[in-house]
């Protein structure tokens, strides 16, 4: 399946004045990535939906119901490229969740210039209750873990 090319959003993401504190649901946080180059990252939000794409391929989650996050992704310093595989997430017993690849409005795989913005959806069948999602670098070594509310 072909990843949609990243395009520039409008979308403004929260202000908060606490930038540097943990990352958390709709506080921005920094991620190192290669060649010490910055993506300022924000999950708007994490919601649980049984339904993540109304396409062909829709199958209801095993877990009941799917957790989908809407990612706000900039490049903050040197150049980045935003990429779903970059996140993962565990339930609230340590169990890997299964990324499904069908959401609708998926964030896209591609570089994102210094000031440019890509945004979109990361969907995640997993157990219902708190979620651990970890954001990884491009050499999938793990950056930054984010607690999501069950």
């Amino acid at each position: 399946m072909a990843a949609a090319p990243c395009a520039p959003t409008v979308a403004a993401p929260p202000s908060s004045a606490h930038a540097a504190t943990a990352p958390a649901v709709g506080v921005p946080f920094s991620v190192k990535m290669l060649s010490g180059d910055f993506a300022k990252i924000i999950v708007v939000s994490g919601v649980r939906t049984d339904i993540v794409t109304t396409g062909a391929f829709a199958t209801p989650p095993k877990n009941r119901p799917y957790l989908l996050l809407d990612v706000l992704w900039q490049t903050q310093f040197g150049k980045t490229s935003s990429n779903p595989l970059y996140f993962s997430a565990k339930d609230a017993n340590g169990r890997k969740s299964d990324m499904s690849l069908i959401a609708d409005n998926q964030l896209c795989s591609g570089e994102v210039l210094p000031g440019d913005k890509a945004r979109g959806n990361i969907a995640f069948d997993i157990a219902p209750g708190v979620a651990t999602v970890i954001v990884s670098d491009p050499l999938l070594q793990e950056a930054a873990r984010i607690q999501i509310p069950g």
